[in-house]
């Protein structure tokens, strides 16, 4: 660090969804809790607004800082299209890698959210890195190998790049356990409103339980909304599902941007829709919110996420076809059956903003 000036930390994220910037930014909530000087930076293709909604004045900077994998719906990936990408994309680029460098050299840290970019920059510019993951790219591309042999090379090239980071840090629930990497609880952002403001804002009446459709940062087809306006037994919020707030019946849409913390209407609602990704699955955690999810079949997280559900929540596992015909209507008698736990400590965001300040104190 220098002088007396405020610690500098730079994150790189990906933007894959919205699962890797939120667990970023509960990251920098913690952080920001702990040292309201800080100066934060992100390099992402995340929306700023998803940032600043979350953490506040930052220094946000528009960058693809990964491929990922390349999605055709929130539940069916695209492996040819993920292949083609990160042929364009990797290895990097020295003029990438040598610009990012000299724009990050003054930084006291760099914080990698999966994105190998971040790390090369930051071995290029002598600032120390950690990268933070459940799974990190190379272990997801290996599980496609076998039908694009054309990710080795891919997978080879990341795994290298993982490994030059100076901490590595592994939330739970973790895909691969790696020697020597440091493991944090789940990560979820921070309650913005309490459960009845947040119910009173949206117009919810007592009575009928409230259920979240919620399916991540991917955007999504609802074919399926007019089986929802007559119901009687519940009150269904969908985010995301229209471009102005609109009620009818029992099915309430709000836009995108709507106003309303995603962590707080989980921690609003009586049960959960949901895809099962990262941030969702956490949030739910910390709300000990009921949630019938949908799996991506083929994704190799999938299981890890199945797996933690079975022992630490209360759930029903739907099918992927479940969504686009919209039998997954047909379990929701059974989904309001299910009790609320207790809320849980989702722990992982202060061990891993504790674990950073370590490394920032002189």
């Amino acid at each position: 660090m220098n002088g007396g000036a405020p610690a500098r930390v730079t994150f790189f994220v990906s933007s894959h969804g919205f699962g890797h910037a939120s667990r970023a930014c509960a990251v920098m909530q913690s952080l920001r809790r702990q040292r309201p000087d800080l100066s934060l930076r992100v390099y992402t293709r995340t929306p700023e607004w998803f940032f600043r909604d979350s953490v506040g004045e930052l220094d946000y900077r528009t960058w693809q800082t990964d491929i990922g994998l390349v999605q055709r719906s929130p539940l069916l990936e695209d492996v040819p299209a993920t292949l083609a990408e990160l042929a364009g994309f990797m290895p990097f680029r020295p003029g990438l890698v040598d610009r990012l460098a000299a724009e990050i050299a003054g930084q006291d840290l760099v914080v990698c959210d999966v994105s190998p970019l971040g790390l090369r920059a930051a071995a290029a510019a002598g600032v120390e890195s950690v990268l933070v993951e459940n799974f990190t790219w190379d272990w997801i591309y290996r599980a496609y190998v076998d039908e694009q042999p054309g990710l080795a090379p891919f997978i080879a090239y990341v795994e290298a790049v993982n490994r030059t980071a100076g901490l590595r840090i592994q939330a739970e629930p973790v895909c691969q356990p790696v020697p020597d990497a440091v493991t944090a609880g789940p990560i979820a952002r921070e309650l913005h409103e309490s459960r009845a403001i947040v119910r009173e804002r949206l117009g919810i009446e007592p009575g009928p339980p409230l259920v979240l459709v919620s399916m991540g940062g991917v955007p999504a087809e609802y074919p399926f909304l007019d089986q929802l306006p007559a119901r009687d037994d519940c009150v269904l919020l969908l985010p995301g599902a229209a471009k102005e707030r609109r009620r009818d019946g029992a099915l309430l849409m709000l836009p995108e941007r709507s106003g309303f913390h995603h962590p707080d209407l989980v921690n609003a609602c009586d049960a959960l829709v949901c895809k099962a990704g990262y941030s969702t699955l956490a949030e739910a955690y910390q709300a000990g919110v009921p949630l019938a999810w949908f799996p991506r079949e083929r994704f190799p997280e999938s299981p890890v996420l199945d797996a933690f559900i079975a022992r630490e929540m209360s759930g029903i596992r739907l099918r992927p076809c479940d969504w686009q015909d919209g039998t997954w209507i047909d379990r929701l008698p059974e989904l309001l059956l299910l009790e609320r736990r207790p809320p849980a400590v989702a722990p992982g965001a202060d061990q891993v903003a504790g674990r950073l300040l370590q490394r920032l104190r002189p």
